[in-house]
């Protein structure tokens, strides 16, 4: 028979031997947490490149066959349409490439579960928006018609903001351009009404009809619910990761999620593992980007980035 002295010496070794495990695993997760917000960093340092260096493109691309397309007549300027298909995606790819780096913070702290997964649904949906205007599956007219569609969304609000706060603001436009000096060639220091009133007279000459919506005037209809399940290169999480995201940030909650909400503020923090599962979106928006953009361009780019990115999620 075992004694009381062999029985307690035994019991004393199994505890030491589970608090060495639970010490190891908590240690383990943590290097998980920082290897994973570290590629975050990785891909977000990727991603402010492409919105400020000149992409590289291939022979017979879209990208290269949106070069030959005529200029597009703004007013009393030409704009090469190629130029504005990449401005208009480069400024959400440095919005989704600053919200990366926050995403990458909120993983590395552990404290905030709704502030990790806000962030989130913003990489997706600034993902999608740089996405669109370079689809690869349409026209350079169509791919055309969704940049100055954003580009009115993006002046009006523009206006919306400084009629709210008087003088002294300024807008999305204020981006530092391929040669490091500020931009002026896409509305910076110009008056945004003109800018509306040239696009929406450069449409109509085109035979796109506008039309005027309570917030801002589209030549054609864009919405991330659309384009989460249109866009080619999605491959059918897309749409979770946007109504999950947006249901979670407007507390719209199932049951389920409710109790993962609850769980978080009962344990006094957001464990990396617990914003991952609700996070879909910071890498659907990342992965359905780059794959768009290596067809659009027909380089690849970020690839062994985005793979280290996408084996840590």
């Amino acid at each position: 028979m075992t004694s009381e002295g062999d029985a307690s010496k035994h019991d004393e070794a199994w505890a030491v031997e589970m608090l060495h495990r639970i010490n190891g695993g908590a240690q383990e997760a943590h290097e998980r947490r920082d290897a994973l917000a570290a590629a975050v960093d990785e891909i977000a340092d990727g991603f402010t490149q492409l919105g400020l260096k000149r992409w590289k493109m291939g022979r017979k691309s879209p990208a290269q066959e949106d070069m030959k397309a005529p200029d597009v007549l703004l007013g009393d300027r030409a704009e090469p349409v190629a130029k504005i298909l990449r401005y208009e995606s480069a400024v959400n790819i440095l919005s989704a490439a600053d919200q990366l780096r926050g995403f990458a913070v909120l993983l590395r702290a552990e404290a905030s579960l709704m502030g990790a997964v806000s962030v989130a649904r913003g990489i997706f949906e600034a993902c999608l928006w740089a996405t669109a205007v370079i689809d690869p599956t349409i026209t350079t007219d169509e791919r055309l018609k969704r940049a100055l569609t954003r580009r009115l969304a993006r002046l009006s609000a523009g206006i919306r903001l400084k009629d709210m706060l008087g003088d002294g603001t300024t807008d999305a436009d204020h981006v530092i351009d391929n040669d490091h000096h500020v931009d002026d060639q896409h509305g910076t220091n110009r008056d945004p009404a003109k800018n509306i009133t040239n696009i929406v007279v450069y449409a109509e000459g085109r035979g796109w009809p506008v039309k005027k919506g309570r917030r801002t005037s589209e030549i054609t209809p864009l919405s991330i619910d659309w384009l989460s399940e249109n866009l080619e290169r999605r491959i059918g999480i897309e749409g979770y990761a946007w109504t999950s995201g947006s249901s979670m940030a407007h507390g719209e909650h199932a049951a389920d999620t409710a109790s993962w909400v609850e769980l978080s503020q009962d344990i006094g923090t957001a464990p990396a593992w617990l914003i991952q599962l609700w996070s879909t979106g910071a890498w659907a928006g990342p992965r359905l980007f780059l794959a768009t953009f290596a067809r659009y361009t027909g380089r690849a780019t970020l690839r062994r980035e985005y793979q280290r990115f996408e084996k840590l999620f």
